[in-house]
């Protein structure tokens, strides 16, 4: 804030900003200026792209005029959790963005980013977005990078590595490091892993960015995880969708919110961020037990093809259904189901059921594996 102050009183005090005529004049909009003062009627004068003076400007000329009266006025929104992925390059002019009043994204969330943020921003430059982006360095790309999707602790050298290239990404530019640990292979890695990377984050004025490990019944475990790598790493914490899964969870907010303060209290940095939605959106294999993810593709196939293991596979499922309080998969909702697009829209329950299946639990499971060992679906979970 004293950055804007002063920039502010630059501008007034150039001769520029006292000419009357301008490139650009917004005028009689409610200013809301970003400072946290109450909004006041005013122009906007801009001269050679940048905003020359704001205020009443009665007098002033300008070689395009735009009436903001019942409108408001003020700086772009900033975006601080977002998954563009590769979608800044197919819609550079990022209008779903600016129609929405954002001039600035982040992203890089949840663990998934490049892993050569130097490179990334290169080719930013080359398509000329619409918007800002600055880009969290992911550590599930890191960890994969290094190490694959291997269910194990990371070696010394392997860890060695992974700091390296988070310590090229934040030279690079990167604003911090961002993990999804409930996601593969990041859910794979210790505590001790991701400090030793938000060590190296922090030395750069980086954050720390977290979906964090568990968001249903160890909700608060998972809190006090991003709250330790904060102290340790003495960087600022930030959570990620801030929320608790599963109607056996509601309620829990009064025990997640005072557990964030109390580390606030403690002199910890962290925050929040939450999104106005009563879903998730994110893929069909976070519902299958997370040991049974490394490997990839291939090993979801042959875990499946083997009797034990998918009765185990199951078991698990059902078992985090009945603690959810729920007796089918009805939450689950596919998005897009490459392999049948017949199936987008429709939940796990009735899908189970169009295709002539028991009415049961234990079969919406084995429904739910089938469609993982054909690559899957992008799902919204209520």
């Amino acid at each position: 804030m004293k950055c804007f102050t002063y920039f502010c009183f630059l501008i007034l005090f150039t001769p520029m900003a006292f000419a009357q005529n301008y490139d650009l004049l917004i005028r009689g909009g409610k200013i809301v200026d970003g400072t946290g003062n109450a909004w006041f009627y005013g122009d906007v004068g801009i001269k050679n792209g940048k905003i020359a003076r704001v205020g009443q400007l009665s007098n002033a000329t300008a070689a395009k005029i735009l009436d903001a009266k019942r409108l408001i006025v003020c700086p772009g929104f900033i975006d601080i959790h977002t998954h563009i992925e590769e979608d800044e390059f197919r819609v550079p002019t990022a209008d779903n963005f600016i129609y929405d009043g954002v001039t600035t994204v982040v992203t890089g969330n949840c663990g998934l980013s490049n892993v050569d943020l130097g490179l990334y921003f290169r080719q930013l430059d080359s398509v000329k977005t619409s918007v800002n982006v600055a880009s969290l360095i992911g550590h599930n790309d890191v960890r994969k990078a290094v190490m694959g999707t291997v269910n194990r602790a990371a070696t010394p050298s392997e860890q060695q590595a992974m700091e390296a290239l988070v310590e090229k990404a934040m030279k690079d530019g990167g604003v911090g490091l961002a993990t999804g640990l409930i996601y593969v292979p990041g859910t794979y890695s210790k505590t001790e892993e991701v400090v030793g990377l938000a060590k190296v984050a922090a030395r750069y004025g980086g954050v720390y960015a977290s979906h964090i490990r568990y968001e249903g019944d160890e909700i608060l475990k998972a809190i006090d995880e991003a709250v330790e790598i904060g102290r340790q790493a003495n960087i600022p914490v930030q959570i990620s969708h801030f929320k608790v899964s599963g109607q056996n969870n509601w309620g829990r907010s009064k025990e997640t919110i005072a557990a964030v303060e109390n580390a606030r209290r403690e002199g910890i940095d962290v925050t929040i961020d939450q999104y106005p939605y009563t879903a998730s959106s994110t893929g069909l294999n976070t519902l299958l037990p997370s040991w049974a993810l490394a490997g990839g593709l291939d090993s979801i196939k042959a875990q499946v093809n083997e009797a034990v293991t998918k009765q185990r596979m199951v078991k698990e499922m059902v078992e985090t259904l009945k603690r959810r309080k729920q007796k089918h998969f009805t939450y689950a909702v596919v998005a897009y189901y490459e392999a049948d697009t017949t199936l987008n829209g429709k939940n796990m329950e009735e899908i189970n059921l169009l295709k002539g299946r028991k009415h049961k639990a234990e079969t919406e499971a084995e429904t739910i594996l089938e469609m993982a060992t054909k690559g899957g679906a992008s799902m919204v979970f209520h």
